[in-house]
């Protein structure tokens, strides 16, 4: 098969991870192409398997000029590189993609990462009658009440990660925390405010004034790294939260990292939690769609409402005070993920998809 991925952009997000997972694993007996606007910070990585981008105009500009000229290059691309199936991983790509098929027959494929209260409109008209994926089933739930789909073109095929990284390079920040008896807090996410970000810096305050051997770490960038810096320095807590900036391998930093948060006030099914999982590394996450199919309460981690900072700090104390609860629940993490969220799966469901749109 000659497979098109079409994504907006290829930043080190749990999207682009998808199709790069993707990516490595279909490219062994298939053709592989890529298209998203150029810049993305994860290309590099497709570079690396063979894959280069193929540059579209930045599909968030929603001008009619700009929505011709990559429809004219979709088709640009189908044509010269006979694509059988086009998976697309953003509403305004799979709209164009399915514009495209009307001219040229090509499949499509839509994966429905994150569900947007106010674009249930748009969602209905782009993935009408377009077989889709769902990463959870609140998400498929969503499509189906909000956005009018019909369920028989919908599937919910839970996300995986991989667990091997060739760089293994870990910030030395961590590691001098690690070497020194930390017990370590991290959140790994796009410093972004729907992520919980200032929530996060608020329970490691509150926290560290009742335990001085926790410490905190933010994995990750985005528009709201310069703000969380200065509040850090404004709060004094220059030596309770360290902001570590992106890493292209959080499974080797997970190593070093005793629970992972996700303060999240929305997710589609959030990559993190799984990379810990596969470290043994408990969650203590919102009970939000998406994130609470992955935590079961109590067994691989803990679900506290939104912005519910002291029960984020009650259960992070407990960790850090039961040692045999840790243990077990960090057995647990790893069951879970190898049971519910195996590469294997993933990859078979995706071919079968794939070889039913055929």
């Amino acid at each position: 098969m000659n497979i098109l991925y079409l994504n907006n952009e290829m930043t080190i997000g749990g999207v682009a991870k998808c199709i790069l997972k993707l990516s490595k694993e279909f490219i062994r007996s298939n053709t592989i192409f890529i298209a998203s606007k150029d810049g993305g910070a994860l290309l590099p990585e497709f570079e690396k398997i063979g894959i280069r981008n193929i540059s579209l105009n930045d599909i968030e500009n929603k001008t009619p000029y700009n929505i011709i000229s990559n429809i004219i290059k979709i088709i640009y691309i189908v044509k010269k590189n006979n694509i059988d199936i086009i998976h697309s991983h953003h509403r305004m790509t799979t709209l164009l993609a399915k514009i495209v098929s009307k001219f040229i027959g090509v499949r499509v494929i839509h994966t429905q990462h994150l569900c947007i209260e106010d674009k249930f409109k748009l969602t209905n008209v782009s993935l009408k009658n377009v077989n889709t994926i769902t990463v959870s089933e609140a998400a498929k739930r969503i499509l189906i009440r909000k956005s009018k789909l019909d369920e028989k073109n919908i599937i919910t095929v839970y996300n995986t990660i991989e667990t091997e990284c060739k760089n293994k390079v870990v910030d030395s920040e961590l590691l001098e925390l690690k070497k020194c008896g930390y017990f370590i807090v991290a959140q790994v996410s796009r410093m972004i405010d729907y992520k919980g970000v200032y929530d996060f810096i608020e329970v490691a305050k509150r926290t560290s004034l009742e335990n001085e051997k926790i410490k905190f770490v933010l994995l990750g960038d985005g528009p709201e790294l310069d703000n969380l810096k200065k509040l850090v320095k404004k709060e004094g807590l220059k030596e309770i939260v360290y902001l570590l900036g992106s890493k292209d391998n959080v499974i080797e930093h997970l190593k070093y990292i005793d629970v992972l948060l996700l303060c999240s006030y929305i997710e589609g099914l959030p990559l993190a939690p799984l990379e810990a999982f596969s470290q043994g590394v408990p969650v203590i996450a919102t009970n939000i769609d998406g994130t609470n199919e992955e935590i079961i309460d109590g067994i691989n981690g803990y679900l506290v409402n939104v912005k519910d900072i002291e029960m984020f700090k009650k259960f992070i104390l407990e960790l850090y005070g039961n040692k045999a609860k840790y243990i077990d629940m960090s057995e647990k993490c790893k069951k879970v993920f190898k049971d519910k969220f195996n590469n294997n799966l993933y990859f078979d469901l995706h071919l079968k998809i794939y070889k039913n749109n055929m």
